[in-house]
C-alpha cells in the first residue's frame, strides 16, 4: 500500500440508486470526498442495496504527503477512473478548478456507469450536456445535468419506424439474424402474427439451417398453428431459389442459426447468400440480458450481415437496460422491436426511446424530453 492510499479513508455506500448512495456519502464524508468507483452490488452485498458507491477521504495532515507520491503508485482501477474524470473537468471548464456543475457531472458518469452504459459513451453524454447548458443564452434559466444528457440520448437514439410499412410489402425479405438462445424463433413467429397476418399480408416463413438436423421442426410446428405457408431450406444453394420463388405473392420471413464465433466460415457463408438478396431488412437479435461486453462482441461477429436494425428480446429478464441504450449509441444503428416475454404476439411492441430514457434516467428528466 502506497502512502497516499494509507493516508486515505475509503468506504463503501450501497443503497437503492447511485445517486441515493452518492448522497449518503456526501452528507457523511462532506464535499471534499472522492468518488472512486460505482457499481452494483455483488451478490453477498445485495441487501445493503442495489448500488455501491466507494468514496475516499483524504486523512487529516495529509495532504502534503500525497501531493509527492506519483499517481501511477495507485491502483490501476482508481488511475484510470480519475485521468477520465480529469479529462472531462479539463475540456468542460477550460482549466477551472472544480465546482458543484463538475461534481455533478462526475457523479453523472457514476450513475450511467452504474447502469451499465460503457465509460466512454457516459462520459460523451456528459461532456455534451455539459456544453449545451454552458451555451444557454445570458438569463435563460438552467435545466440540471441530466436533463440535458436525457435529451441528448433521446435525439441520438434511432428508432426504424419503417418497419411496420416494409412488412406489409409483398416480395419483402425479413432476416433474423443472432446468437444462439437470443429467441430468433419465437420473435419471427411474433413478427408473422402482429406484422403480417394481422394486416392481411400473406407469409411465408423460410428457416435456412444448412449445419443442424432437424433444426426446422420448431419453427415448422409453429407455421403449422397459425395457418403460414413454410419452407426448410438446408443449403445455401436452396436459399436464392427459395426466395425468388417465395417472394412473388408473400412477405418472407428468413430465420437464420447461431454462428460460433471460432467458426467464421459458417456465417460467412450464409452472410454472402444475403448480399445477394434484394429489398431485404436484416436485424440482429440480442438478448436484452446479455452481458453488454458480450452485446458489443456480437455487434461485431455479426457485422459481415451488414445488420439494418437491432431487435432486442427477454426485456422481462434484466432489471436495467442501459446496456441497449450503450450498445444502440455505439453500434449506430436504429432499434426495430423490443420483446419482452414468451407469449406470443403480445410480448411484441415497436421499439420504443422513451421506454429507455424512463429506464435510465431519472422520472423528471425523461418526462421533461419526451413531453417536449
Amino acid at each position: 500500500m502506497t502512502e497516499q492510499a494509507a493516508s486515505m479513508r475509503i468506504k463503501s455506500f450501497f443503497a437503492a440508486s447511485v445517486e441515493q448512495a452518492i448522497q449518503t456519502a456526501r452528507q457523511e464524508l462532506g464535499p471534499d470526498a472522492m468518488l472512486i468507483t460505482s457499481r452494483r452490488s455483488s451478490p453477498e452485498a445485495r441487501s445493503l442495496g442495489a448500488y455501491e458507491v466507494v468514496f475516499g477521504l483524504q486523512s487529516a495532515g495529509s495532504s502534503a504527503r500525497a501531493a509527492a507520491v506519483r499517481s501511477s503508485d495507485l491502483s490501476s482501477e482508481l488511475q484510470h477512473l480519475r485521468a477520465q474524470l480529469q479529462d472531462i473537468k479539463s475540456s468542460l471548464q477550460g482549466g477551472r478548478s472544480a465546482d458543484p456543475a463538475a461534481q455533478g457531472a462526475e457523479e453523472l458518469i457514476a450513475q450511467f456507469v452504474a447502469l451499465d452504459l460503457s465509460r466512454n459513451v457516459a462520459r460523451d453524454v456528459v461532456a455534451a450536456a455539459v456544453s449545451e447548458r454552458e451555451q444557454l443564452a445570458p438569463g435563460q434559466p438552467a435545466q440540471p445535468i441530466e436533463t440535458y444528457a436525457a435529451s441528448i440520448v433521446f435525439k441520438k437514439l434511432r428508432v426504424a419506424e419503417y418497419v411496420p410499412k416494409e412488412m406489409q410489402q409483398p416480395g419483402k425479405v425479413i432476416v433474423l439474424i443472432g446468437p444462439a438462445g437470443a429467441g430468433k424463433t419465437t420473435t419471427l413467429i411474433k413478427l408473422a402474427i402482429r406484422e403480417g397476418l394481422a394486416n392481411r399480408v400473406p407469409i411465408r416463413i423460410l428457416s435456412l439451417d444448412p449445419y443442424r438436423v432437424a433444426a426446422h421442426e420448431k419453427l415448422r410446428s409453429f407455421a403449422a398453428i397459425i395457418g403460414v405457408g413454410f419452407t426448410a431450406v438446408n443449403s445455401v444453394q436452396e436459399f436464392t431459389a427459395a426466395i425468388e420463388e417465395a417472394r412473388v405473392k408473400s412477405v418472407v420471413l428468413v430465420d437464420t442459426p447461431g454462428f460460433s464465433p471460432s467458426d467464421p466460415s459458417q456465417a460467412k457463408e450464409i452472410a454472402g447468400c444475403l448480399e445477394r438478396t434484394s429489398n431485404k431488412q436484416v436485424h440482429l437479435v440480442l438478448p436484452a440480458s446479455m452481458k453488454r461486453e458480450s452485446m458489443a462482441r456480437s455487434i461485431r461477429d455479426y457485422s459481415e450481415f451488414k445488420p439494418d436494425s437491432l431487435l432486442f428480446t427477454k426485456l422481462d429478464e434484466t432489471d436495467s437496460l442501459g446496456a441497449i441504450v450503450s450498445t444502440a449509441l455505439e453500434a449506430d444503428k436504429p432499434l426495430s422491436f423490443f420483446s419482452s416475454g414468451q407469449n406470443i404476439p403480445e410480448d411484441l411492441e415497436p421499439a420504443s426511446a422513451s421506454a429507455l430514457l424512463a429506464a435510465v434516467f431519472r422520472r423528471e428528466a425523461a418526462e421533461a424530453v419526451t413531453a417536449a
